[in-house]
């Protein structure tokens, strides 16, 4: 991953709003255009740089995302348990553990859309100068 998407994660895991995120991002890239420096030469590590900044959420869309999948592996967990007869599809080996193994799935791929989720750059930022949108919002502190 680059600086930016692990800047981004560290933001997001702070509490920061998609303006924060994306003013702070614009900030490091304009001052990285003009020193000419890598960014962590000009900010250090980026879960150092983030500690900088807060936000007022309590939870990174990620962890919202996790606990979404979590929530439908138990509602399969909770299901399996009602209406076995639902899983007859399956070989009888897997059919013991239907509900478990759609749990996992599900948590598993909760995980990887998380980290997607929370890595990811928001839309209105280009590493080329120029794609910043008008009229920011966030604030660093």
């Amino acid at each position: 991953m680059s600086y930016y998407n692990d800047l981004a994660q560290s933001l997001r895991k702070r509490g920061c709003e998609e303006a924060q995120v994306l003013d702070v991002l614009e900030h490091v890239r304009e001052t990285v255009e003009t020193t000419r420096l890598e960014p962590d030469q000009e900010f250090g590590a980026s879960d150092d740089f983030a500690s900088q900044c807060t936000g007022p959420r309590r939870r990174s869309p990620g962890s919202t995302t996790l606990n979404v999948f979590g929530a439908l592996g138990l509602i399969c967990v909770v299901v399996y348990a009602v209406r076995p007869d639902l899983f007859a599809f399956t070989t009888p080996v897997i059919r013991q553990f239907a509900g478990m193994i759609a749990m996992l799935v599900l948590l598993l791929v909760g995980a990887f859309v998380a980290a997607f989720v929370d890595t990811r750059l928001p839309r209105q930022f280009s590493l080329n100068s120029g794609g910043s949108r008008p009229g920011s919002g966030g604030s660093r502190q």
